[in-house]
């Protein structure tokens, strides 16, 4: 189970057992006793349950003529900055409702005559010279932006390249998603794609003519949103005392993350790469619980219309960046947001005019969704709220715990019992230049290992997945020892197993878990150079996904 899944499979746990609500009327979250309840299980409960370093909450109410923000933690430790409603946190994910705003606000304004067709209109037709291209001829020609925004183009979509930072440019991880293959029928299926929102970001700088940072920018003015701002390669954290540092926990201890690894996000600025406040947040979600709009100004269209006669309890739709549900009846949309190692979490609850924001600078144990779930009850005026929390954190960890142990019994299937390692002194027939056509390029070499005193086999992909390369016994299996700060990642995650790839017959592979047992994350075929592949993968005469050749990658 991959964090997506785990995440919807806790979506839907919170959700089950919500009680039904007596009232309608909520209390208000100025009510210094309910601060002091929050607050109390915020300091006594979540934080000790979660080990999370420390976060950023908002709370709107009442279409934003009720605020509440405040921060818990240091934003920097070393120099004992607390978190504050002022302290920037990296919102992930989150940051896809920002983007499908920014579309369906430029869209709206460059095509009025449209109306609430824009969206689904093709993108061929509203950016004829954009050359937009997929892996077949039906849907490069049918795509919709709302087909973008609600994850439903259906295909191949791998984070690697975020990870290590294979790209340095949106466009050219943009233009290399015409290659990633087909995954189910367009718009049959739900498939959570990263690289597709940051194709959005990419088609909309054609159309307006202005780049997407610069649209962020505009639309955060707008709003009155001042201090948040997209990720930068040219931010540096030691002069921005008012952003959270990132931090990950090793053996029960506390390290400072190296900001460089933050920058990876850059090129999936439109994906997830907005650092805001707990304030500005807390605008932001006035947006959505009011129509769109700030005061009497619409700042972007009204983008849902809900019915809370619908009584589902669970995920039913997935709609321009955020998850439209219902808790208890109550129509419930809400968007979680993870990039290593910040995470966050929006509730929105349009009938009941409530929103909840939390961001935190470390991995937190248990999801934000119970700590938004208690606050909802305590405003609600639910007597056991605690009570009935902490049955979901148990809930939370004992899940976590079994998805790591899955991953490492996996590994250790696939491992078998020779576990001895070697360092490969040599070996030319892996040693060479690599391609995919989504992935990049990837390389093994020898090079000198001074530790070993001795040459030894080494791969470089990408600015991080960079180490030497350790021979399982006597198979193609090769256990990876990290030579750069991507470790970090693992120990942010509460991961530490070993990364493990295959090499064998031309075919480079990173492996993961899926299903009890390692599978290929991504494959690079030797030989393999961008410069060697069709501009457009499918032939003029076809209509579905019959490729030039066999094999993209190949």
């Amino acid at each position: 189970m991959n964090r997506n899944s785990l995440t919807r499979y806790l979506s839907l746990l919170v959700l089950v057992w919500a009680a039904h609500c007596a009232k309608c009327e909520l209390q208000n979250i100025t009510d210094l006793e309910i601060q002091k309840k929050i607050e109390d299980f915020i300091n006594n409960v979540y934080l000790p349950q979660s080990k999370v370093t420390g976060f950023g909450l908002s709370v709107v109410q009442n279409n934003g003529e009720v605020v509440y923000g405040t921060g818990f933690g240091f934003a920097d430790q070393e120099k004992g900055i607390p978190n504050g409603n002022q302290t920037q946190f990296l919102i992930g994910s989150v940051t896809k409702s920002l983007t499908a705003a920014i579309v369906a606000k430029s869209l709206h304004e460059k095509f009025p005559e449209l109306g609430e067709k824009v969206l689904d209109t093709s993108v061929r037709k509203l950016a004829p010279n954009y050359n937009f291209t997929l892996i077949d001829r039906f849907r490069s020609e049918y795509v919709t932006f709302r087909d973008i925004l609600a994850h439903r183009v259906c295909v191949e979509s791998s984070d690697l390249t975020l990870m290590v930072e294979s790209y340095d440019k949106p466009f050219d991880l943009a233009y290399r998603q015409r290659f990633a293959k087909e995954q189910c029928g367009l718009r049959t299926e739900f498939k959570y794609n990263n690289q597709m929102y940051v194709v959005a970001g990419e088609i909309i700088e054609e159309i307006t003519g202005v780049p997407y940072e610069e649209l962020v920018k505009d639309f955060l003015n707008k709003a009155g949103m001042l201090n948040s701002s997209m990720a930068s390669k040219d931010d540096d954290f030691s002069t921005m005392p008012h952003r959270a540092k990132p931090y990950y926990v090793k053996d029960n201890v506390i390290h400072p993350m190296n900001t460089e690894l933050v920058k990876r996000v850059v090129v999936y600025n439109a994906a997830g790469g907005l650092f805001a406040t707990p304030i500005d947040m807390a605008t932001y979600m006035t947006l959505f619980l009011n129509s769109g709009k700030i005061g009497d100004n619409q700042v972007i269209p009204e983008l849902f219309k809900g019915n809370e006669d619908d009584n589902v309890i669970a995920n039913y739709a997935y709609s321009l960046g955020l998850i439209i549900s219902s808790y208890d009846g109550w129509q419930y949309i809400n968007h979680n947001g993870f990039f290593p190692p910040y995470s966050s979490q929006l509730s929105l609850y349009p009938a009941l005019k409530l929103g909840i924001f939390s961001s935190s600078q470390s991995v937190t144990e248990v999801s934000m969704l119970a700590l938004h779930m208690f606050i909802t009850e305590i405003l609600r005026g639910t007597e056991n709220a605690t009570e009935k929390v902490m049955k979901v954190i148990e809930q939370q960890k004992t899940l976590r715990n079994i998805v790591l142990i899955q991953k490492q019994q996996a590994l250790q299937n696939f491992l078998g019992r020779n576990e001895t390692t070697s360092i490969v002194e040599s070996d030319g027939e892996i040693v060479g230049k690599y391609g995919s056509a989504i992935g990049g390029d990837l390389e093994v070499l020898e090079k000198f290992n001074e530790a070993r005193n001795t040459t030894a086999l080494y791969v470089s992909y990408g600015k991080w997945s960079k180490g030497w390369l350790e021979q399982v016994g006597n198979t193609s299996t090769y256990k990876i020892t990290w030579d750069t700060d991507i470790v970090q990642d693992l120990y942010a995650s509460g991961d530490t197993s070993d990364s493990v790839v295959t090499i064998s017959n031309g075919t480079f592979a990173f492996l993961q878990p899926q299903g009890g047992t390692m599978i290929p994350w991504t494959s690079f075929r030797l030989g393999v150079d961008i410069s060697k592949l069709p501009t457009t993968p499918w032939d003029s005469g076809s209509c579905g996904p019959e490729a030039k050749s066999k094999s993209t990658d190949e």
